[in-house]
């Protein structure tokens, strides 16, 4: 080996190691909420589950590296957004007032919104019918279910039946609590709640509370325009990665 050769070998050892935010070209702040098992949480201090799989892929697709921010809910969400303390939201359904906070990416998976209760389903015709029984429901704070029951939730005779509650474990301890008679959860969260907690006895029904996209939200900037073009150029890339990720966790 000749002495420029080994020179040149010695100066790259001692070059220090590439960290990933020098491989990155910017670094954006994710808001999760930090108990929505398995779709976002945090094990160990680390943000897990489907949706963060899914926002790192996309955005290691387009080398932009992601920090974590937890939540204790979906609305808090919005409103970081809106002051500007997070960049990016998943697994967020499309309003116009959310339009507002920020740019809508195509969408990259379905939610499937479904009650659950300990007594066993039935056919049902409304979400009213329920609500007229005298029935409570929990609810994700903040979560956007529907025009079926966001028509509900303004209205004053039902509003009282209709309970707030932060994570998705606090809601299905309620429901075994007989502390409200029903959830409404992401399909792949409450089967996966009801194994992992050992509550058999709670079921899904059913009836379609709402099956509807869901998006990566992009803080509103001029900066974040171009991004979020790069970001659906790289859902659009990874869909088929991204399918297989929700049959993984939907059916295991």
């Amino acid at each position: 080996m000749s002495v420029h050769n080994y020179l040149f070998i010695v100066f790259l050892l001692l070059l220090p190691p590439i960290t990933q935010a020098q491989q990155c070209r910017q670094t954006v702040k994710l808001g999760l909420v930090d108990d929505w098992p398995p779709l976002t949480y945090f094990h160990n201090g680390e943000a897990a589950g489907l949706d963060i799989e899914i926002a790192k892929k996309v955005f290691n697709r387009i080398n932009v590296c992601l920090t974590y921010v937890k939540l204790p809910s979906s609305a808090r969400a919005l409103e970081q957004m809106e002051s500007g303390q997070i960049d990016v939201a998943v697994m967020v359904s499309y309003t116009p007032h959310r339009a507002k906070y920020g740019y809508f990416s195509i969408p990259y998976r379905q939610e499937k919104m479904r009650l659950f209760s300990l007594a066993p389903p039935r056919p049902l015709g409304s979400l009213a019918q329920l609500l007229d029984e005298a029935n409570s429901v929990g609810l994700s704070i903040g979560s956007f279910y529907g025009e079926e029951l966001a028509a509900l939730a303004r209205n004053p005779k039902y509003q009282q039946q209709l309970v707030g509650i932060s994570s998705a474990s606090r809601r299905s301890d309620m429901l075994v609590r007989k502390r409200v008679d029903f959830i409404i959860d992401d399909l792949i969260t409450g089967l996966y709640i009801t194994k992992i907690k050992g509550h058999s006895q709670i079921k899904p029904w059913p009836y379609v509370v709402h099956d509807n996209e869901v998006h990566i939200l992009l803080r509103r900037t001029p900066e974040n325009k171009a991004l979020m073009n790069e970001i659906n150029q790289a859902i659009a890339k990874l869909q088929s990665e991204i399918n297989k990720l929700v049959s993984d966790y939907t059916h295991h």
